[in-house]
């Protein structure tokens, strides 16, 4: 179940997007709606000669960073008492934080909700939004994240078609796990596996086998697409989608962390940066 929802917030004119799918989900689970802002204060520089010269000018520098910040959360504030859910009143929490802190601040915040919505963070032309806050909700804080893409909400809109991008792996487990709400309210439910070589699942029975059982128990009817002849698993499925046309796709996020730094792997990075619609994701 979808309860308690987390939307990114940044003051900028993305919030537009992400505040239009945010409220869609909010109304379609009558879920509670929770803007969290990120307001990056800037950092001490070390490299000055004067202590004392840096010090008032950080605390110059800082006053104005809040005041600009207090304008903005009041702005947001009046747009959350605005949105079609009366859940939404729940309103916008803001974390005034340095950009080495961005990470750790966000992956507490998403830990408490259900599911966290967020931009699509990297773009083919190297344009990059907020990519701490997707990686950390998915590898920090272990929640499904719903990516959006470029585009506005649809009138009338639903998640009636779902492509499932499946691999027998614990991150593809989780995905479909999260995105069980989803998948028990839509019309069509394609699941592709790419082929690779290796034994079946199980004895005596084709890939996917398991996977196709499980969601039929879960009263989900799907169809099984196996994807052959493709040397990259991104590209076969990022294909099957755009062949698909479907309103949501699923898919496991790959990565690990290094100390204070997460990294995606290939496919994860691949549909972050090229998939033109809506992805749930989870680690």
């Amino acid at each position: 179940m979808i309860k308690d929802i987390v939307v990114h917030l940044d003051g900028s004119s993305d919030d537009t997007l992400r505040i239009a799918h945010a409220d869609r989900l909010a109304v379609l689970f009558g879920a509670h709606l929770r803007g969290v802002y990120t307001h990056l204060l800037p950092e001490i520089s070390m490299a000055m000669a004067n202590f004392g010269e840096a010090s008032a000018a950080l605390s110059i520098s800082q006053d104005e960073a809040l005041s600009g910040g207090d304008q903005i959360e009041e702005a947001l504030i009046q747009r959350f008492e605005r949105l079609a859910t009366p859940q939404a009143q729940t309103g916008v929490r803001r974390l005034d934080i340095v950009p080495d802190d961005l990470r750790v601040s966000f992956a507490n915040e998403a830990r408490t909700t259900d599911l966290v919505v967020g931009l699509r963070p990297y773009r083919p032309d190297r344009i990059e939004r907020w990519p701490a806050v997707i990686e950390a909700a998915l590898l920090g804080a272990g929640r499904g994240v719903y990516i959006a893409p470029d585009e506005m909400v649809r009138a009338n809109s639903s998640f009636d078609t779902i492509f499932i991008g499946w691999g027998n792996t614990r991150e593809s487990a989780r995905a479909v796990t999260e995105a069980m709400p989803f998948l028990e309210k839509a019309r069509q439910v394609i699941v592709g596996m790419v082929g690779r070589k290796g034994p079946p699942e199980a004895e005596h029975e084709a890939p996917g086998a398991d996977i196709v059982r499980y969601l039929d128990r879960h009263g989900v009817k799907v169809e099984l697409r196996h994807i052959q002849d493709w040397d990259s698993v991104a590209d076969a499925l990022l294909n099957e989608t755009l062949r698909i046309g479907p309103d949501l796709v699923v898919l496991g996020a790959y990565g690990h962390s290094r100390l204070r730094e997460w990294i995606f792997g290939g496919v994860t990075r691949d549909f972050l940066t090229r998939c033109t619609v809506p992805m749930l994701m989870a680690h």
